[in-house]
Order: structure tokens, then sequence, then C-alpha cells
């Protein structure tokens, strides 16, 4: 009996140094709360001395609205070259004597920049002057020779007249029979045989006259053959046809150039040319004078602008294609040729704030996106409704015409429905 109350003691004695230990370990600021403040801590009203958990926060996606546009820019390859290219081929047949410019010299226009061997045109030209004073002679001969038939034709001319005189006399001489009519006959034979004499040096005259034509002509051909070899040797300067930079210089002195072989190839670079592929689906959202974005790998950090120089009229009936042209003012020289070239075309429509469709928030005939406020340094941000007005709608995207601009940030997606003035938690993938 004495043992079952010595245990019983013992237990008591150790629950209530574990009543006092709890007792103690309470707050006595905790005890002292009151019903109300406890109330406020729980639903979460604002005080000093309440705190929000993060974990209790509503999670939201956040974006940067940019200006865009709503249909995607395709983008087109293509290749720069020269404005403008021009080989100068030689003419004629000769040794290259010299040639003081090299690939990438800066010529200009009408510059003496080399030298054909043109002894043998020197040779040529003074052949053929020498025939051309040789004809020169001869139709200097010829117009004496139509000068002397043209005096024989008038004397031919005096003596008809003299004979139709003396025949006329004679013939009335006879008819008053004071002379015999065979003698009258005479005289009348001697008229007809002038009369033929001058048809005979009337003829005379005509040949000597087309026989100075025909020295003539050959003196027209000769003065020809003449400037087309002065031409030749003429040709034997090489000079620049372009201002620009020598892109190529297949020949070196010494060498033998012939007729229609290259010798020198210049580029007009002041403006970059490229010609890109358009697909005929394209077409109708290209014009010449439209303004285009142009991105060069070569110049990664940098962007160029050009415009439509030339669309061609023709389509590739293969691969239904239009050949573009683009031009791109370069006044410094820095983009070269053989670059490679991505083109876009700007839109014709203005461009705009382009959101996802999810964005929006529509009630009724109205439309609202949840705008972010600068977020605290715990990653929190309070949100604003903001009534917007949109314009088209594509590919799950929407035009924003007014009631946001570029720079802010709005909420693409929320982990829950959001309310205006509500505190939110930004996701690791917002921006």
């Amino acid at each position: 009996m004495l043992v079952y109350y010595k245990f019983g003691i013992g237990w008591l004695i150790f629950a209530s140094l574990i009543f006092i230990g709890c007792d103690r370990a309470v707050d006595p600021s905790a005890r002292r709360q009151s019903p109300d403040n406890f109330q406020k801590i729980s639903t979460g009203e604002s005080n000093p001395t309440s705190t929000f958990s993060p974990a209790k926060l509503i999670k939201v996606d956040v974006e940067t609205a940019s200006l865009s546009y709503l249909s995607e820019q395709k983008q087109y390859k293509g290749t720069t070259q020269p404005q403008k290219q021009v080989s100068w081929r030689s003419q004629t047949e000769g040794t290259l004597l010299e040639l003081s410019v090299e690939v990438g010299d800066r010529v200009s226009r009408g510059q003496i920049i080399g030298k054909l061997d043109d002894r043998i045109l020197q040779t040529d030209v003074a052949g053929k002057t020498g025939e051309l004073i040789a004809l020169e002679s001869e139709l200097a001969q010829a117009g004496i020779q139509v000068k002397n038939a043209q005096i024989k034709l008038e004397e031919t001319e005096i003596q008809l007249q003299q004979a139709k005189s003396e025949a006329l006399r004679y013939q009335d001489l006879a008819k008053t029979g004071l002379i015999a009519q065979q003698q009258a006959e005479s005289f009348k034979t001697a008229a007809k045989i002038a009369e033929k004499a001058l048809l005979t040096a009337r003829e005379a005259v005509k040949l000597e006259e087309q026989a100075v034509e025909i020295v003539r002509g050959r003196i027209t051909t000769q003065r020809s053959a003449i400037a087309e070899s002065k031409q030749r040797q003429a040709y034997s300067q090489i000079i620049a046809p372009i201002d620009g930079i020598a892109i190529a210089v297949p020949k070196d002195p010494g060498s033998l150039v012939r007729p229609g072989e290259e010798v020198i190839t210049i580029g007009d670079f002041s403006q970059i040319k490229i010609v890109v592929p358009l697909s005929e689906l394209d077409l109708g959202q290209v014009n010449v004078g439209q303004r285009v974005k142009v991105k060069l790998d070569a110049f990664a950090d940098r962007q160029f602008f050009g415009k439509i120089n030339r669309i061609s009229p023709t389509t590739n009936p293969l691969s239904r294609q239009i050949p573009l042209e683009i031009l791109i003012d370069n006044p410094n020289n820095l983009l070269k040729g053989g670059l490679l070239a991505r083109v876009n075309f700007a839109s014709t429509t203005e461009s705009h704030v382009i959101v996802p469709e999810r964005a929006i928030i529509s009630e009724g005939d109205l439309n609202y996106i949840f705008t972010v406020a600068k977020h605290n340094g715990d990653k929190t941000s309070k949100v604003t409704k903001r009534r917007v007005t949109t314009g088209e709608r594509a590919n799950g995207k929407v035009e924003i015409i007014a009631g946001i601009s570029p720079g802010e940030r709005y909420v693409l997606r929320s982990s829950q429905p959001l309310k205006d003035r509500d505190l939110v938690g930004l996701s690791i993938l917002s921006q």
C-alpha cells in the first residue's frame, strides 16, 4: 500500500513540472493580445506588426510592352554588291605596257590608268593617211578632166549651131537654084554629125563627173578608215569609265591583251545594291521607294536602312520569285561587296504595342489589362486594372491602340484572378 502511494505522488510532481514549463514558454505579450488584434492578423489587414507570407501572394508572369507589327515580317537574304560595276575590255590587240592601278585603289572617271602598245596602230594610221593624200590628188585630176570635157561640150554646141545655120542657108540657096541640091544636102549632113558630136560630148562630161564622185567616195571611205584606226589607237589608252574602286585587275603589265579581254573592273560603292528573291505571294506588300531594314552579319551590332529601287517586271517561272533591288547609301565606303545581308520589309501600317490575347480581360464591350508598378526589393508589386483600346487581332496577338505605352509592364498570366490594387509576387520568368 505504501508503495502505490509513493508511486502516485511521483507522477503528480512530474505533471506539475511540465505544466509550469509550458506556461513560461508562452510570450507574455501574446497572452495579453486582444481578440481584435488577432482578428486583424488572421484576415491579413495591414498593421505595423503584421507581415505577408510570400507563399500566399498571387504569382504573376510579367512582360514589357514594346512596339511591333501584328503580322510577322519575313526575312530575305541577299549579297551586297556595288551599285554599278563596269569592266574595261580591250577593243584592240596589243601588249599591256603599263597599269597604274591595283585592287582597292580609287579612280575617277576619265582618268588615264594604263596604256597598250600602239606602234602597229600608228603605222596603220600613217599608211592610210598616205593613201588619202593620193586619192585627193586623183580627185584633183578628175576635176580637171571634168572641166576639159565641159569645154569640149561647149565647143561642140557652138559647132552644132554653126552647122545648123549653114544647112538652112544652103537649103534656101538650093531652092532658088543658086546652088545644087546635092551641095545643100552635104551641109545638112554636117549638121547631123554635129548633133551626134554634141551628144558624145555630153556623155563625156557625165562620165568625168561620175569619175569624180567615185574618187570622192573612195576619199570618204579612206577618211572613215583613218578615223577608225585613230579610234583603235585611242583605245590603247586605258581610261576609267566611272568613279569608283578597282575590284579586279586580271592583267599584269607585259601581258598580251586581245580584243574583248578584261583588263580592269571598277565598282561604284557610293551606294550598295542588294538583290533578293521576293516570293510572288509578298509582291503586294512592297513598293518602289519603300524603306527596308538591313542587317549584315559583318556588322552584327548595327542596323542599316535602304530603299527598294527596282522591282523586276517578270517572275522566275520555276521558283515563282521576283528579283528585288535595294539600295543603301554608303558615303564612307564602310560596306563592302560580297557581304551576307538579311532584309526585313518594314510594314506599311503604323506600329503599335502588341500583346498576347491572354493578357487582355474582356468585360462586355470593354477590354482591360493589368499593369504592374515597379516591384519592391522582395519581388512584390501592385497591379492596376487599366482600360485599353484594342485593334486588329491575329495569330493569338492583339494591337493596343491606346491605354498602355512602350516600356510599361503588364501581367501576362496569374496564378488566380486579379483585382485592382492587388499585391502580387513576380515569377522568375517575369521581365
